[in-house]
């Protein structure tokens, strides 16, 4: 994550992530003084929870941070997921899974059914080899064989960590 996404955030401190860093979502502070982390999933559910001991004033400053900003974290979170190859698409059409942070204990899974996303006629146009994680839009992106109009890109954040999953 850029540092200064959220620098000077939270009681003075910049918070983000390192490139080398355990394949579950999280923030922490960037400077070399303080060791304050703050875990935000767990098995693919949203929680917020200090993985370590963070001062209260910080830690409630922190919180109110990501509460307004958590799908900017999220979104940024799945970019470096698709960076790190943390993220594995399987189609077996109508439904498609992600798997997140295969091969860890952090390990989950979303099924996406697609027959509540598209009609008959525009699912009978889809076959596995247009659809893909796209790295620029940090999506899943459907129809890859079309101009880019006439794609159709799902967020990843919303579907690892939001309500769009069927």
């Amino acid at each position: 994550m850029d540092a200064d996404a959220f620098a000077r955030g939270p009681a003075g401190h910049k918070w983000g992530w390192y490139a080398r860093e355990e394949p579950r979502m999280h923030l922490q502070s960037m400077d070399e003084v303080h060791h304050y982390k703050a875990w935000l999933e767990e098995k693919g559910n949203r929680i917020f929870e200090p993985a370590s001991k963070v001062p209260a004033k910080i830690l409630k400053a922190l919180a109110t941070v990501v509460n307004e900003n958590r799908l900017f974290v999220e979104d940024n979170w799945a970019w470096f997921m698709l960076a790190k190859e943390w993220l594995a698409l399987h189609v077996d059409l109508p439904k498609v899974t992600l798997v997140a942070y295969p091969n860890t204990p952090n390990k989950f899974s979303r099924v996406i059914d697609l027959t509540t996303w598209l009609n008959p006629k525009a699912l009978a146009t889809l076959t596995p080899d247009v659809i893909e994680l796209n790295r620029d839009m940090a999506s899943l992106r459907l129809w890859t064989n079309r101009p880019e109009e006439q794609t159709f890109d799902a967020r990843l954040s919303r579907l690892l960590w939001g309500n769009e999953v069927a």
